[in-house]
């Protein structure tokens, strides 16, 4: 794969993840409250989190496009991550995506995530790009509302946790025709704003 993009947006810089964003990442993957949301446990120290950094820059090397960083413009601190995942090129992927607590509430990942989309649809040119979260995520479930992805159903028994227990998640959708036939003018718009630096 090529190198991603880094992505500008009004308050967010979106670049590719590298070591030198361990201790940033460390600071909220060892918080209980952020790991096991998304699918796995805190990180017990620095060295897991460098681990997990390896493990998102050797993605690459079986097709996938990689992890994109999300760094507050004023600060320039990482406050999450976000990825499309589980690529099968020019067809279909996942969104996926980890914040910061402090920042939780103020619209962050509302933003990274529309610039994921457009990068999504655009430049990877998918079909479907799919959002799973588990039931009792109403964090996600509300980000999955405000970006529009049509709710699916249910799919069960479909992600086994860290500690064994196997759970269900809800997975909703966007295709190609609900970006370009009902959602692109808001996409256009924030075109214009974002910048995309290939």
């Amino acid at each position: 794969m090529k190198k991603l993009p880094t992505i500008r947006t009004d308050r967010l810089v979106l670049r590719e993840i590298t070591l030198k964003d361990a201790k940033d990442i460390y600071d909220y993957a060892k918080r209980d409250e952020v790991g096991p949301k998304a699918g796995w446990m805190p990180h017990q120290n620095l060295k897991e989190t460098k681990e997990f950094i390896q493990y998102a820059i050797d993605k690459k090397k079986y097709g996938q496009p990689g992890i994109f960083v999300v760094l507050e413009k004023d600060s320039d601190i990482v406050i999450g991550t976000i990825e499309i995942h589980s690529l099968s090129h020019g067809y279909k992927a996942e969104i996926g995506m980890v914040l910061h607590p402090d920042y939780w509430g103020k619209g962050f990942m509302v933003e990274a995530s529309r610039a994921l989309i457009i990068y999504a649809f655009e430049d990877l040119n998918l079909k479907r790009l799919v959002y799973a979260h588990f039931l009792d995520n109403y964090a996600s479930k509300r980000l999955r509302e405000k970006l529009g992805f049509v709710y699916e159903g249910i799919k069960r028994n479909g992600f086994k946790m860290p500690d064994g227990r196997v759970i269900d998640e809800a997975v909703s959708s966007l295709t190609d025709d609900d970006y370009y036939q009902r959602d692109y003018p808001q996409y256009l718009e924030l075109k214009k704003r974002f910048i995309y630096e290939f």
